[in-house]
């Protein structure tokens, strides 16, 4: 059964331009006539790709790579500019080289679907434009009614398949806008505690470029891929669905937003805001959702009408207002997906010191397997440098791990998170499906817990004695022995240095 709109209403909104109407604010939430202006089109250089090599020292305080990259001459690390330099159309892109109609189309299109900072808003085109989006390509050459004639004739057309899928991805924007809690009037509240409180480091776009950054540490976080670090969703992939957009891949629950705005990252320049109200902490989340569901349909949009394919046309009119569309929607559908994706984690089943040090040595085991190859790229457990991309064209390294700084929380819960599911942007390795491998008798209670409490044994002096103490061996050998369990064969022999 067809689900297209009466073709009327279509016809009727395309015969006045097929515009975007930019519904008001109710006035009862409206912000004072102060306006803050509108949403600063994305100037800055976009990492596309992981970029190629590796960065061959720090960037100088107040430097990030690809602010280097746009401004070679302006850099103390003309070395990185250069490196990067070379990477421009590959895995770098400029937006000032967008077609300079398509970039005002875009402007216009992110104006109206998502407003000013004073007057935020998430608006996914109702379904009658929707209709015409995916249908309508207006020939500017012919009259008024022999385009009423060819879009009539296009919705017709419209593949029931096609349409099916269009209006699920529709009808998955919408439920997620509202699980999101990205209503106007929260969007209205949240602009005014962010411009308070976060715009000074995060900047009015969340570009991380604020007046008041922090140089002497890493940029705050850019929001506008769409991908955070410390997150506790992992939608694992099926590979019976296509992948919509950018996918799912690091984006955060709510909760998870809160967490770190309540209480900071460690080792960052990220405070904690422990006096915010509820309300008020729960309508920042809604504005930062905000600006990372703009700012990832923007770069979206950008990244594929600055790459036309023999398969793909030159992005413009009708043609962009799509791809712009599809993005938007794709863009919601998978903060909706990641929202259903909690990390399942197990409880811990070690009621006593010793059997957390037992399940720390084999996660010692387990560290330094071929299975999880962390050592790999925590060389000497973190303490020597090796530099790698992350996905914002950032330089980081592994963490140093016994430092006991791990920025997305030190609790058992944390920790297994980010092994279970990786650190997209930085590159860790999502290690879940090793829970579904290798020996048995690794696996109490489960092999990533296992390796959570070694990483809680390093940052312990006391834990780290006992793993290096003889007698700590010796009396772990006979539980062992006695519990027949074959991790005996693997302590037999190993002397373990942390």
């Amino acid at each position: 059964m067809r689900t297209t709109a009466p073709l009327f209403p279509v016809l009727a909104l395309l015969a006045v331009g097929c515009g975007r109407a930019t519904p008001a604010v109710p006035a009862a939430i409206t912000p004072s006539a102060a306006s803050a202006g509108e949403y600063a089109p994305r100037s800055d250089f976009l990492a596309i790709k992981l970029l190629d090599g590796a960065p061959k020292t720090w960037p100088a305080a107040g430097y990030p790579p690809m602010r280097s990259a746009r401004n070679p001459a302006a850099t103390p690390d003309r070395e990185i500019a250069e490196d990067l330099r070379k990477q421009l159309g590959k895995n770098i892109l400029d937006p000032g080289d967008l077609n300079p109609a398509a970039a005002a189309q875009l402007a216009r299109l992110l104006g109206s679907g998502f407003g000013t900072p004073a007057e935020p808003r998430v608006r996914v085109p109702d379904w009658n434009e929707t209709t015409i989006a995916a249908n309508v390509r207006l020939n500017p050459e012919k009259g008024v009614f022999a385009n009423l004639g060819a879009a009539a004739a296009a919705v017709k057309k419209w593949k029931p398949s096609a349409e099916q899928a269009t209006r699920a991805d529709w009808d998955a924007a919408n439920a997620a806008k509202e699980e999101l809690k990205l209503d106007d009037a929260s969007l209205a509240r949240g602009s005014v505690v962010y411009r308070r409180w976060c715009l000074q480091c995060h900047g009015p776009t969340g570009a991380g470029d604020g007046s008041h950054a922090i140089e002497l540490a890493a940029m705050p976080r850019d929001y506008r891929q769409g991908v955070f670090k410390f997150v506790t969703a992992f939608a694992k992939p099926d590979p019976k669905q296509p992948k919509k957009g950018l996918g799912a891949a690091g984006k955060p629950r709510r909760a998870d937003l809160v967490r770190t705005i309540r209480k900071g990252l460690d080792g960052s320049m990220m405070p904690a805001f422990p006096t915010l109200t509820n309300a008020e902490l729960e309508d920042l989340v809604s504005y930062v959702i905000h600006l990372s569901v703009r700012g990832e349909t923007e770069y979206a949009t950008i990244a594929k009408a600055m790459q036309p394919t023999e398969d793909d046309p030159d992005f413009t009119g009708g043609e962009l207002t799509w791809l712009f569309d599809q993005n938007l929607m794709f863009v919601l559908y998978n903060w909706g997906l990641a929202a259903r994706s909690p990390i399942p984690v197990p409880p811990e089943y070690t009621r006593t010191d010793d059997d957390r040090l037992l399940s720390a040595m084999r996660g010692y085991k387990l560290y330094n397997s071929a299975e999880f190859g962390c050592a790999a790229c925590h060389v000497n457990y973190g303490r020597e440098p090796q530099l790698k991309w992350d996905v914002w064209g950032g330089a980081v390294q592994p963490r140093n791990l016994p430092l006991g700084v791990f920025r997305g929380g030190r609790r058992g819960e944390d920790l297994y998170a980010r092994l279970y599911g990786g650190i997209h942007p930085s590159g860790m390795t999502a290690f879940f499906p090793t829970l579904a491998t290798g020996p048995a008798y690794l696996e109490r209670p489960d092999k990533i817990w296992n390796i959570v409490h070694f990483l809680q044994a390093l940052t312990d002096p006391y834990a780290r004695q006992q793993l290096q103490n003889p007698a700590t061996l010796a009396r772990f050998k006979e539980r062992l022995r006695a519990d027949h369990d074959p991790f005996l064969d693997d302590l037999n022999g190993v002397k373990i240095d942390p």
